[in-house]
């Protein structure tokens, strides 16, 4: 098979000929037929994640089922299904034995596995979703991670009916948040800094867009503030702006790697009884539930299109911050 390889960190990944994986128990072997990229795929280049080398990264991979390991039931030859981060636990860890196996510690991933930057996949069947009918490979694809995390980031906000949400960030990420909480029926608020993107974001749902300056928080305050913050960026500065637009008892809900600490006020922490929540990819029922908002048309992310062949391109342009949403590599039918 052929397959984008990181042979060494801050390198181009060189594209090689592999052995074609073959399933053991309880595994599948994947075609690839489209793969997502993502800031994290950034961070397994500078060598921020301890991968070891050499690895074929992407974890944001769609495809059809090819093989089934020993034990496999409830997938078939044929299946559309993409691959989740946390494929499956260890089974014995407290988060394995209360049923939660995606927060298992040791849990493995691609990263012990092999990614989806390739002809062929090898994962473990419980960590493969299927894909909804009418949803295609590369829509589908950033759903394994950008879109897992930011319904996971939405729900643990824990909204309520008739609050107000605002999305700070929108990126790969906030693009994708920002159409999901408008397709579960939230007033929804973006908070841009860059004034030539006010005509997409109300394109893709926002009730109302906020152009901030210097001050993010006090442009969201002006306009009314929000009971939930979604915040995508990576601007320490900004999250710690951003709570302190929160209204009384609301949540700010970090999916972001922030560049710094962060700062906020304890005053407005207490006496409002606000809260700062971090969030990443969290119940299974989570990416079920944005692939169904996918499928329907309700969420549909901005995608750029490469070729395997690319994929260098795609991330120098992605690091560059030249890559308007999302990028996908796209492999030959």
């Amino acid at each position: 098979m052929r397959a984008a390889v990181i042979t060494a960190f801050n390198a181009d990944w060189e594209l090689k000929d592999l052995p074609d994986p073959r399933p053991g128990p309880g595994q599948v072997v994947i075609r690839i037929r489209a793969s997502g990229m993502c800031g994290t795929d950034l961070h397994a280049h500078h060598g921020h994640l301890g991968l070891k080398l050499p690895a074929v990264p992407g974890h944001e991979p769609a495809g059809e089922i090819v093989e089934l390991g020993a034990g496999v039931l409830d997938l078939k030859v044929g299946d559309r299904v993409g691959v989740f981060w946390n494929q499956k636990g260890c089974g014995r860890c407290p988060s394995c034995q209360s049923g939660q196996p995606w927060r298992c510690p040791s849990g493995q991933s691609w990263m012990t596995m092999g990614g989806g930057d390739s002809e062929l996949m090898l994962a473990w069947a419980s960590g493969c979703a299927l894909i909804p009918d009418g949803l295609s490979f590369e829509d589908a694809a950033p759903m394994f991670c950008a879109g897992y995390t930011v319904m996971s980031g939405l729900r643990n906000g824990d909204p309520k009916p008739g609050e107000r949400l605002a999305v700070v960030g929108l990126g790969g990420l906030g693009h994708i948040a920002l159409q999901a909480s408008k397709a579960v029926g939230l007033e929804t608020i973006a908070v841009t800094g860059q004034a030539d993107k006010k005509a997409d974001l109300v394109a893709l749902g926002a009730d109302a867009v906020v152009v901030a300056g210097d001050d993010l928080g006090a442009a969201l305050r002006d306009a009314g503030g929000a009971d939930v913050i979604l915040s995508t960026t990576n601007s320490a500065k900004q999250i710690a702006s951003a709570f302190g637009a929160l209204r009384q008892g609301g949540r700010l809900v970090n999916l972001g790697v922030p560049d710094g600490p962060l700062t906020v006020d304890t005053r407005a922490l207490m006496w409002g009884q606000r809260q700062l929540r971090g969030s990443s990819q969290d119940e299974r029922s989570d990416l079920y539930e944005i692939l169904t908002l996918a499928a329907a048309g309700k969420v549909k992310p901005r995608i750029e299109v490469y070729p395997l062949a690319r994929i260098n391109e795609a991330r120098a342009r992605l690091e560059a911050g030249k890559m308007r949403y999302r990028a996908v590599v796209q492999h030959a039918p």
